[in-house]
Protein backbone atom coordinates (compact mmCIF):
# COMPACT_ATOMS: atom_id res chain seq x y z
CA UNK A 1 0.00 0.00 0.00
CA UNK A 2 1.35 3.21 -1.05
CA UNK A 3 0.31 6.79 0.78
CA UNK A 4 0.98 10.27 0.21
CA UNK A 5 0.08 12.87 2.53
CA UNK A 6 0.98 16.72 2.79
CA UNK A 7 2.71 18.42 5.24
CA UNK A 8 2.44 22.58 6.14
CA UNK A 9 4.86 23.82 7.77
CA UNK A 10 5.25 27.28 9.55
CA UNK A 11 8.25 27.89 10.04
CA UNK A 12 11.70 30.77 11.03
CA UNK A 13 14.59 30.46 12.21
CA UNK A 14 13.62 29.61 15.72
CA UNK A 15 9.91 27.50 15.63
CA UNK A 16 8.37 25.33 13.34
CA UNK A 17 4.45 24.12 13.46
CA UNK A 18 3.77 21.20 11.41
CA UNK A 19 -0.15 19.94 10.37
CA UNK A 20 0.24 16.39 8.53
CA UNK A 21 -2.95 14.59 7.05
CA UNK A 22 -3.98 12.05 4.88
CA UNK A 23 -5.47 13.13 1.53
CA UNK A 24 -8.35 11.47 2.20
CA UNK A 25 -9.02 13.37 5.35
CA UNK A 26 -9.60 10.46 7.99
CA UNK A 27 -6.30 11.10 10.21
CA UNK A 28 -4.49 14.43 11.19
CA UNK A 29 -1.76 14.81 13.73
CA UNK A 30 -0.57 18.34 15.02
CA UNK A 31 3.36 18.66 16.37
CA UNK A 32 3.70 22.63 17.74
CA UNK A 33 6.57 24.45 18.77
CA UNK A 34 6.79 28.20 19.61
CA UNK A 35 5.11 30.83 19.31
CA UNK A 36 2.51 31.94 16.43
CA UNK A 37 4.42 34.19 14.44
CA UNK A 38 5.76 32.53 11.67
CA UNK A 39 6.10 32.16 8.25
CA UNK A 40 4.02 29.30 5.82
CA UNK A 41 5.37 26.44 3.80
CA UNK A 42 3.75 23.89 2.49
CA UNK A 43 5.31 20.31 1.08
CA UNK A 44 4.65 16.60 0.14
CA UNK A 45 5.60 13.49 1.34
CA UNK A 46 5.46 10.29 -0.06
CA UNK A 47 5.52 6.85 1.41
CA UNK A 48 6.03 3.69 -0.79
CA UNK A 49 5.40 1.55 1.41
CA UNK A 50 2.70 2.49 4.44
CA UNK A 51 3.92 -0.24 6.54
CA UNK A 52 7.32 0.63 6.60
CA UNK A 53 6.97 4.61 7.09
CA UNK A 54 9.26 5.23 9.36
CA UNK A 55 12.22 4.00 7.40
CA UNK A 56 11.80 5.19 4.14
CA UNK A 57 9.96 8.46 2.46
CA UNK A 58 10.30 11.06 -0.29
CA UNK A 59 9.44 14.89 0.58
CA UNK A 60 9.14 17.31 -2.21
CA UNK A 61 7.77 21.01 -2.15
CA UNK A 62 4.98 20.98 -4.76
CA UNK A 63 6.36 24.43 -5.65
CA UNK A 64 9.80 23.14 -6.71
CA UNK A 65 12.04 20.18 -8.38
CA UNK A 66 14.28 19.49 -5.11
CA UNK A 67 12.97 16.30 -3.65
CA UNK A 68 14.49 14.61 -0.85
CA UNK A 69 14.59 10.70 0.08
CA UNK A 70 14.93 9.67 4.02
CA UNK A 71 16.02 6.01 4.25
CA UNK A 72 17.38 3.82 6.77
CA UNK A 73 20.55 1.34 6.36
CA UNK A 74 18.37 -1.40 5.40
CA UNK A 75 16.10 0.00 3.30
CA UNK A 76 19.13 1.84 1.17
CA UNK A 77 18.63 -0.65 -1.71
CA UNK A 78 14.93 0.04 -2.24
CA UNK A 79 16.10 4.34 -3.12
CA UNK A 80 18.47 2.81 -5.89
CA UNK A 81 14.82 2.03 -8.20
CA UNK A 82 13.42 5.30 -7.22
CA UNK A 83 12.96 8.00 -10.21
CA UNK A 84 15.50 10.32 -10.17
CA UNK A 85 17.34 8.69 -7.45
CA UNK A 86 20.29 9.00 -9.53
CA UNK A 87 20.39 12.59 -10.23
CA UNK A 88 23.28 14.80 -8.82
CA UNK A 89 22.84 16.23 -5.26
CA UNK A 90 23.79 16.19 -1.76
CA UNK A 91 23.49 13.54 0.99
CA UNK A 92 23.77 13.16 4.49
CA UNK A 93 24.52 10.30 6.50
CA UNK A 94 23.21 10.44 9.98
CA UNK A 95 24.11 8.07 13.44
CA UNK A 96 22.08 7.29 15.85
CA UNK A 97 20.86 10.42 18.85
CA UNK A 98 23.19 9.23 21.53
CA UNK A 99 25.68 10.39 19.96
CA UNK A 100 25.22 12.30 16.66
CA UNK A 101 27.22 12.76 14.19
CA UNK A 102 26.58 13.61 10.12
CA UNK A 103 29.00 13.06 7.45
CA UNK A 104 28.11 15.19 4.22
CA UNK A 105 28.75 14.59 1.19
CA UNK A 106 28.22 15.20 -2.66
CA UNK A 107 27.29 13.01 -5.63
CA UNK A 108 26.99 13.59 -9.30
CA UNK A 109 25.20 10.05 -9.53
CA UNK A 110 22.65 10.53 -6.89
CA UNK A 111 22.42 6.87 -4.41
CA UNK A 112 25.48 4.90 -6.00
CA UNK A 113 28.09 7.53 -4.30
CA UNK A 114 26.00 6.42 -1.17
CA UNK A 115 27.11 2.89 -1.99
CA UNK A 116 30.58 3.34 -1.04
CA UNK A 117 29.73 3.93 2.58
CA UNK A 118 28.13 1.15 2.84
CA UNK A 119 31.33 -0.42 3.26
CA UNK A 120 33.75 2.25 4.20
CA UNK A 121 31.65 4.16 7.39
CA UNK A 122 30.12 1.89 9.74
CA UNK A 123 28.72 4.52 12.01
CA UNK A 124 25.83 5.93 10.43
CA UNK A 125 21.96 4.37 10.58
CA UNK A 126 20.36 6.66 8.28
CA UNK A 127 20.17 8.77 5.32
CA UNK A 128 18.54 11.46 3.79
CA UNK A 129 19.65 12.10 -0.49
CA UNK A 130 18.91 15.64 -1.84
CA UNK A 131 18.42 16.03 -5.81
CA UNK A 132 15.96 17.93 -8.56
CA UNK A 133 13.78 16.06 -11.21
CA UNK A 134 15.65 18.19 -14.28
CA UNK A 135 18.76 17.17 -12.73
CA UNK A 136 19.69 20.47 -12.75
CA UNK A 137 22.34 20.68 -9.52
CA UNK A 138 25.76 21.18 -11.43
CA UNK A 139 29.00 20.90 -10.34
CA UNK A 140 29.09 24.13 -8.18
CA UNK A 141 25.64 23.99 -6.72
CA UNK A 142 26.52 20.84 -4.85
CA UNK A 143 29.96 22.07 -4.43
CA UNK A 144 28.54 24.82 -2.77
CA UNK A 145 25.73 22.94 -0.68
CA UNK A 146 28.47 20.65 0.71
CA UNK A 147 30.63 23.42 2.08
CA UNK A 148 27.69 25.36 3.00
CA UNK A 149 26.25 22.63 5.43
CA UNK A 150 29.25 21.66 6.45
CA UNK A 151 29.76 25.10 8.27
CA UNK A 152 26.35 24.78 9.58
CA UNK A 153 26.52 21.56 10.85
CA UNK A 154 29.61 22.39 12.43
CA UNK A 155 27.64 24.93 14.90
CA UNK A 156 25.59 22.12 15.98
CA UNK A 157 25.44 19.13 18.62
CA UNK A 158 26.37 16.95 16.03
CA UNK A 159 30.12 15.81 15.35
CA UNK A 160 31.46 15.69 11.72
CA UNK A 161 32.51 12.60 10.76
CA UNK A 162 34.13 14.58 7.33
CA UNK A 163 37.96 14.79 7.15
CA UNK A 164 37.65 17.70 5.16
CA UNK A 165 36.09 20.20 6.43
CA UNK A 166 35.82 22.91 3.42
CA UNK A 167 36.98 25.97 5.13
CA UNK A 168 37.25 27.80 1.48
CA UNK A 169 34.22 28.93 0.25
CA UNK A 170 33.68 28.10 -3.44
CA UNK A 171 34.44 30.76 -5.97
CA UNK A 172 31.00 31.93 -7.53
CA UNK A 173 29.17 35.31 -8.68
CA UNK A 174 26.92 37.31 -6.78
CA UNK A 175 23.97 36.30 -8.98
CA UNK A 176 24.77 32.21 -8.56
CA UNK A 177 25.50 32.82 -4.69
CA UNK A 178 22.30 34.14 -4.33
CA UNK A 179 20.33 31.26 -6.12
CA UNK A 180 22.63 28.94 -4.05
CA UNK A 181 21.76 30.52 -0.85
CA UNK A 182 17.89 30.35 -1.90
CA UNK A 183 18.57 26.57 -2.34
CA UNK A 184 20.17 26.17 0.72
CA UNK A 185 17.53 27.60 3.01
CA UNK A 186 14.99 25.60 1.23
CA UNK A 187 17.13 22.50 2.30
CA UNK A 188 17.29 23.51 5.77
CA UNK A 189 14.03 23.90 5.75
CA UNK A 190 13.02 20.25 4.20
CA UNK A 191 15.63 18.67 6.91
CA UNK A 192 13.68 20.40 9.32
CA UNK A 193 10.25 19.13 8.05
CA UNK A 194 12.04 15.38 8.44
CA UNK A 195 13.19 16.01 12.22
CA UNK A 196 16.86 17.42 11.37
CA UNK A 197 17.13 20.66 13.12
CA UNK A 198 20.14 23.22 12.84
CA UNK A 199 19.21 25.13 15.16
CA UNK A 200 21.90 25.76 18.53
CA UNK A 201 20.75 28.55 20.56
CA UNK A 202 16.73 28.68 21.10
CA UNK A 203 14.57 31.33 22.83
CA UNK A 204 12.74 30.06 24.90
CA UNK A 205 9.15 30.64 24.89
CA UNK A 206 7.50 27.62 27.20
CA UNK A 207 7.25 27.22 30.64
CA UNK A 208 10.05 25.43 31.61
CA UNK A 209 9.33 22.62 34.17
CA UNK A 210 12.28 20.62 35.49
CA UNK A 211 15.79 21.66 35.83
CA UNK A 212 18.38 19.58 36.41
CA UNK A 213 21.69 20.15 37.96
CA UNK A 214 25.39 18.92 37.65
CA UNK A 215 26.89 16.25 40.24
CA UNK A 216 29.06 18.76 42.80
CA UNK A 217 32.09 20.38 41.29
CA UNK A 218 30.43 21.10 37.99
CA UNK A 219 28.96 24.53 37.08
CA UNK A 220 26.24 23.32 34.55
CA UNK A 221 22.46 22.69 34.57
CA UNK A 222 19.68 21.03 32.09
CA UNK A 223 16.18 21.64 31.63
CA UNK A 224 13.62 19.73 29.21
CA UNK A 225 11.39 21.90 26.61
CA UNK A 226 9.68 20.03 23.36
CA UNK A 227 10.98 16.47 24.05
CA UNK A 228 14.98 18.32 23.85
CA UNK A 229 17.58 18.70 26.29
CA UNK A 230 18.60 21.76 27.06
CA UNK A 231 21.88 22.83 28.45
CA UNK A 232 21.15 26.60 29.98
CA UNK A 233 22.81 29.42 29.39
CA UNK A 234 25.70 30.49 32.26
CA UNK A 235 26.69 26.22 32.39
CA UNK A 236 30.41 25.92 31.99
CA UNK A 237 31.85 23.35 29.66
CA UNK A 238 35.24 21.56 29.63
CA UNK A 239 37.12 20.08 27.37
CA UNK A 240 38.04 16.39 27.41
CA UNK A 241 40.05 14.67 29.87
CA UNK A 242 43.66 14.23 28.52
CA UNK A 243 43.57 10.66 29.89
CA UNK A 244 41.12 10.11 26.89
CA UNK A 245 43.64 10.13 24.15
CA UNK A 246 44.92 7.23 25.24
CA UNK A 247 41.29 4.97 25.61
CA UNK A 248 40.99 2.14 23.71
CA UNK A 249 38.71 3.89 21.01
CA UNK A 250 41.88 5.33 20.00
CA UNK A 251 41.43 8.67 21.40
CA UNK A 252 38.01 9.48 19.57
CA UNK A 253 35.95 10.38 21.94
CA UNK A 254 39.07 13.02 22.75
CA UNK A 255 38.94 14.10 19.06
CA UNK A 256 35.24 14.39 18.94
CA UNK A 257 34.58 16.52 22.22
CA UNK A 258 37.61 18.87 21.53
CA UNK A 259 36.22 19.40 18.32
CA UNK A 260 32.91 20.30 19.89
CA UNK A 261 33.98 22.09 22.06
CA UNK A 262 35.85 23.97 19.79
CA UNK A 263 33.03 24.80 17.76
CA UNK A 264 30.98 26.17 20.55
CA UNK A 265 33.42 29.04 21.27
CA UNK A 266 33.77 29.64 17.80
CA UNK A 267 30.62 30.23 17.01
CA UNK A 268 29.85 32.61 19.95
CA UNK A 269 28.01 30.34 21.87
CA UNK A 270 30.29 29.83 24.44
CA UNK A 271 33.89 31.86 25.53
CA UNK A 272 36.26 30.86 27.04
CA UNK A 273 37.44 30.83 30.86
CA UNK A 274 40.75 29.05 30.57
CA UNK A 275 42.61 27.12 28.47
CA UNK A 276 40.41 24.22 29.62
CA UNK A 277 37.21 25.07 30.22
CA UNK A 278 34.64 27.61 28.81
CA UNK A 279 30.65 29.42 29.61
CA UNK A 280 27.73 28.81 27.96
CA UNK A 281 26.37 32.40 26.21
CA UNK A 282 22.86 30.85 25.06
CA UNK A 283 20.77 28.00 25.80
CA UNK A 284 22.41 25.02 23.95
CA UNK A 285 19.98 22.18 22.42
CA UNK A 286 20.95 18.01 22.64
CA UNK A 287 18.93 15.44 21.25
CA UNK A 288 20.16 13.26 24.43
CA UNK A 289 21.27 14.23 27.75
CA UNK A 290 24.99 12.33 27.36
CA UNK A 291 26.78 14.76 24.74
CA UNK A 292 26.29 17.82 27.12
CA UNK A 293 27.03 15.45 30.03
CA UNK A 294 30.43 14.39 28.67
CA UNK A 295 30.67 18.00 27.41
CA UNK A 296 30.61 19.17 31.25
CA UNK A 297 32.31 16.80 32.64
CA UNK A 298 35.00 15.82 30.16
CA UNK A 299 34.26 12.55 30.44
CA UNK A 300 32.51 9.94 28.77
CA UNK A 301 28.87 9.72 31.02
CA UNK A 302 25.77 8.29 30.68
CA UNK A 303 23.68 11.08 31.34
CA UNK A 304 20.27 9.83 32.56
CA UNK A 305 22.41 9.03 36.00
CA UNK A 306 24.84 11.69 35.41
CA UNK A 307 22.08 14.95 35.50
CA UNK A 308 20.51 14.52 39.09
CA UNK A 309 17.06 13.73 39.11
CA UNK A 310 16.52 13.14 35.55
CA UNK A 311 16.94 9.28 36.15
CA UNK A 312 14.25 9.67 38.42
CA UNK A 313 12.08 11.47 36.07
CA UNK A 314 12.29 8.94 33.56
CA UNK A 315 11.33 5.94 35.69
CA UNK A 316 8.22 7.64 36.98
CA UNK A 317 6.86 8.63 33.24
CA UNK A 318 7.16 5.02 32.27
CA UNK A 319 5.86 3.69 35.51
Amino acid sequence: MKVYREIWGFTNRSVTDILIHDKDGRNNFSFKKGAPKMTSKSVMIYFPEAKNASNLRIIQDPTSQIRGFFFTKSQFSKIERMEHANNSGIYFLFSELDEPSVYIGQSVNGIHRIKTHIREKEFWKYGILFVTDNNSFDRLSIDFLEYHFIQEFSKTEYNLENRDLRSTKPIMSIFQEATLNSFANHLEFLLEALGISLQTAIEITATIIHYFDAPAGINARLFLRDGKFILATNSVISKPAESSREWSDYGKFYSRYTNHFQRLVASGSAELINNQEAKLLKDVEFTSPSTPAALCSGHSKNGWKFWIGLKELREKEES
